[in-house]
């Protein structure tokens, strides 16, 4: 059977990516457009590069409509629908949500992930779609299996509303098979890969799963990148909760490894280093400590 063939109710989680364009294109030219109760959704935290927004905007411009989603506690299912022009872009939906838990997120309590992106498009569906039961389509790719093996136990959890499919994965789509297509197409995701063909931009820029090598190499060409997430460890460390923390390491996004602030003052040290082949040295000795991209919709 095509994997790609659905059937409503659905909802297709776009995040802004090539993979995710792919998965949409594909299942697009399967079923002859989309399906009916078959609906395409992007939750923005305001933490994406805006060449992301402009690349979900030409997606849904040239291939089907797409609803933009944001978490505010003030909205009604703390769900507001927006668009591209109306798309929070300093990360304020983000900053909202670590205002409502009085603590950030971290690896092992991923909040944001849940909050910014899962509740949205469980609030959208049961609230203004009027699903009750459906199916999540994610963009997870054959040379992802341990995330793929995820999905089951999730999908358990979750059989009283939703059941994950990755018809990517069952489709036998790697990495490489998503950047050949993306090249051949008439307009591309304006994000460069690295040598490891990961989009390292995508996704929240400074995301804290991503390893200290790509944080500082990315702030050490933008240290201005930086400054939202400092701000959001400098207001965590003056809580008054936090005063009398005696492991201080708690007030920051990883207790595993330096705050971003530090991060920023060593990314912006190396970026003073006058030999290239010196900077690329110093990047290299930092710690390889990827905690795997979220996706932010596993």
């Amino acid at each position: 059977m095509n994997p790609y063939l659905l059937s409503g109710p659905a909802l297709i989680s776009f995040s802004g990516g090539r993979t995710s364009r792919y998965m949409l294109k594909h299942i697009l030219d399967a079923n002859g457009g989309l399906p009916r109760d078959v609906h395409v959704v992007f939750a923005n935290t305001g933490k994406e590069d805006n060449r992301t927004l402009d690349f979900v905007h030409r997606v849904e411009t040239d291939y089907c409509p797409i609803t933009w989603l944001e978490f505010d506690p003030e909205e009604p299912h703390r769900t507001k629908i927006v668009d591209h022009n109306s798309a929070n872009r300093d990360g304020r939906p983000y900053e909202m949500l670590i205002d409502r838990r009085s603590f950030l997120p971290n690896p092992v309590m991923r909040f944001c992930t849940i909050e910014l992106k899962i509740r949205r498009f469980a609030m959208y569906a049961q609230h203004w779609l009027g699903f009750e039961h459906w199916t999540s389509v994610v963009g997870l790719r054959a040379d992802e299996p341990r995330r793929v093996e995820k999905l089951e136990p999730r999908n358990a959890e979750n059989r009283d509303r939703w059941k994950t499919t990755a018809p990517l994965a069952a489709a036998g789509v790697v990495k490489n098979d998503v950047l050949a297509w993306s090249a051949a197409q008439p307009f591309d995701l304006e994000l460069s890969v690295d040598e490891d063909g990961d989009t390292v931009l995508g996704n929240c820029d400074l995301c804290f799963l991503k390893g200290r090598q790509k944080l500082e190499k990315i702030i050490a060409a933008q240290p201005d990148r930086a400054d939202w997430w400092v701000e959001q460890e400098s207001r965590q460390e003056k809580q008054p909760s936090f005063q009398n923390l005696r492991n201080p390491d708690m007030a920051k996004f990883r207790a595993d490894r330096p705050s971003y602030a530090a991060m920023r003052s060593h990314a912006v040290w190396i970026k003073g280093m006058k030999d290239a082949r010196d900077r690329k040295a110093a990047l290299r000795a930092l710690p390889d400590d990827d905690g795997g991209d979220c996706f932010c919709t596993d």
